[in-house]
């Protein structure tokens, strides 16, 4: 073992248990690995109980954490993470920073994973069509943080080693910032996946990801009114008001549709997500420009087929624009159930045997190797 080191991870909050949680887990998991010192500053104290049980991940202990801004502000949320970063300025003896949340913060950190630039959300196509910034009120709400970001990433981000999830999201940070950052795929808990048999696959069709409007969910109910012989299963974590509103309008549309052959499962345990997987044959992913979409490497890994919009992440970097999987142009149900009906029809365990091997690609283990590597290297 080398140089044991002291490292600070920053994320806003891990309770959302998503895809960037996902990979502020398995960083702290490769340093305890490599026999590093872990602590964890975050806005929003972590519900370890229900982090760990929801994402499967196995840590060697649970990090130290504490609170990087003493008051939790319900109104101005996003406006908590680059005030939170002034808090480090205070706080010494940690041989590197890393900055897993992925938004700019006044204060550099040694290295960034940079999921997405979020001052995108309202220039690029498509998030500008779709997401809630880009109403009268919620604009002038954003706006000054969105200018914030775009001003301070053009220093911060040439201080610090930056990282993102997808030749997709490097593109983008390309055309923003005018930065070359470096790929780092996320996290795939492989063994859970691959261990999962084939023989007990049924015209089962699986989505998984926070419940949140850009997820398209919605869409889902009405793919499965068209596909009555199918089941449908949505699988996600609830964690915040706009996640809890958005799971009850599910709901309500389930019910005022009368759709019977979908289950929507909150915060369901990593092994009923297994369980779940296992039945499945398809894995549906309905949201666009998806940054990169490990719950479709995770499909994949299961040994389902996947149906993705022809965008983003999950359609250039996972699915390699349908070499490994199917997709759709448009969100409209008729032309989704089509394309699902195909997939089902394509399913056989010779198929699905070599989209699980392009899902090895995705690997947690190579993740967390390549997280070491970088910290060497850094650090050297």
């Amino acid at each position: 073992m080398g140089i044991k080191l002291r490292i600070l991870i920053v994320h806003h909050s891990l309770n959302g248990v998503g895809g960037g949680e996902r990979v502020a887990l398995h960083i702290i998991k490769a340093l305890q690995e490599a026999g590093h010192e872990v602590e964890l500053g975050t806005v929003e104290k972590t519900d370890w109980g229900r982090v760990l049980r929801i994402s499967g991940v196995r840590l060697r202990s649970i990090p130290r954490e504490f609170s990087l801004f003493p008051i939790k502000l319900n109104a101005f949320g996003i406006y908590q993470r680059p005030l939170s970063a002034l808090s480090l300025l205070f706080r010494r003896g940690y041989d590197l920073t890393i900055n897993t949340h992925g938004d700019v913060m006044p204060v550099p950190t040694t290295i960034t994973y940079l999921h997405f630039p979020v001052f995108a959300l309202l220039v690029e196509e498509p998030w500008r069509f779709y997401v809630k910034y880009s109403r009268p009120f919620w604009r002038l709400y954003f706006e000054p943080y969105r200018l914030l970001q775009e001003k301070l990433a053009r220093v911060i981000f040439s201080r610090t080693v930056l990282l993102t999830n997808s030749t997709f999201s490097r593109e983008v940070i390309r055309r923003c910032i005018g930065r070359n950052a470096v790929v780092v795929y996320p996290p795939v808990e492989l063994d859970d996946y691959l261990s999962l048999p084939l023989d007990r696959k049924e015209d089962v069709v699986i989505s998984i990801g926070r419940m949140t409007p850009e997820k398209n969910f919605h869409l889902i109910l009405d793919v499965a009114r068209l596909l009555p012989s199918v089941r449908f299963y949505i699988v996600g974590a609830v964690h915040g008001a706009t996640s809890v509103q958005y799971y009850k309008r599910l709901l309500r549309l389930k019910e005022r549709r009368g759709v019977r052959n979908v289950e929507i499962i909150p915060n369901a345990p990593h092994s009923l997500k297994l369980e779940l997987l296992m039945q499945a044959k398809v894995y549906l992913h309905t949201m666009i420009a998806e940054h990169f979409g490990i719950a479709v490497a995770e499909g994949m890994a299961s040994g389902c087929i996947p149906v993705v919009h022809e965008s983003g992440g999950q359609w250039e970097d996972i699915v390699e624009r349908g070499r490994y999987g199917f997709g759709f142009s448009e969100l409209e149900p008729f032309h989704i159930a089509q394309v699902v009906d195909r997939a089902l029809d394509k399913w056989s365990p010779e198929f699905v045997e070599r989209i699980r091997r392009k899902a090895e690609h995705f690997s947690d283990v190579r993740f967390r190797r390549r997280i070491v590597e970088i910290v060497n290297r850094v650090t050297l």
